[in-house]
């Protein structure tokens, strides 16, 4: 057995969770990532974000940004736990700044088709800096 799904049992053991949220933790945990598109092709470790100044532009920061997926996946496990009370408030401030997103529907599998689809996608922020972002 894991460490992963032993902690969980004890947490249900000792009540500090539901037996829902525990079946909610060992099936996230259980969950394999799926291998990208194409088969038996490698699944990527780490979202990775860069920003480069656009050509000819001498005063623009450079940004590199490498973030593990599998904190991106344990922060979105985590999130299932949040109160229902809790999510409306969090719905309530995205949504005054600008960001539409309800926690209550949002599903980690969607990150992981996300993910499996992310192509390097590349924008151009009004000819001052390019933002790459991918998966490798």
């Amino acid at each position: 057995m894991s460490e992963e799904k032993r902690k969980i049992l004890e947490m249900l053991a000792d009540k500090k969770i539901t037996v829902d949220d525990a079946e909610k933790l060992l099936a996230a945990v259980s969950e394999a990532p799926q291998t990208a598109a194409g088969g038996g092709a490698k699944v990527p470790k780490y979202l990775r974000v860069l920003v480069e100044p656009a050509p000819g532009n001498t005063e623009g920061d450079r940004v590199n940004v490498r973030v593990p997926l599998n904190l991106v996946r344990a922060g979105l496990k985590f999130a299932s736990f949040i109160p229902p009370q809790v999510q409306e408030k969090v719905n309530a401030e995205l949504k005054e700044k600008g960001v539409p997103f309800d926690l209550s529907r949002f599903d980690p599998r969607d990150v992981e088709a996300l993910l499996v689809h992310l192509n390097d996608l590349t924008v151009e922020v009004e000819g001052k800096e390019n933002v790459r972002v991918f998966c490798e």
